[in-house]
């Protein structure tokens, strides 16, 4: 898509964020018969040892439709604390 849309100037990224503690994790981890053993579960799978905050993909984001970005594109930002290069 980027490069369909590059003589256009419209510039396409996309954000790939790992596992996020959000609402709906949440609800998802209060699912499970042992909500606790769940949430260290999750957090078991991840290399930082921790879930992404919500903040952190947004920071990406307001990177990526800022000015300071207008040179970027056709590019994929991974915010998974390091699980793509475990």
């Amino acid at each position: 898509m980027a490069a369909d849309y590059l003589a256009e100037n419209i510039r396409v990224n996309c954000v790939c964020p790992g596992t996020t503690y959000t609402p709906s994790l949440e609800r998802r981890i209060q699912a499970f018969a042992d909500p606790e053993k769940a949430r260290v579960d999750f957090i078991a799978r991840q290399p930082m040892g921790r879930l992404g905050k919500p903040e952190e993909v947004a920071a990406v984001v307001k990177f990526l439709v800022s000015d300071e970005s207008s040179f970027v594109t056709g590019q994929c930002y991974d915010i998974s604390g390091g699980r793509s290069v475990y």
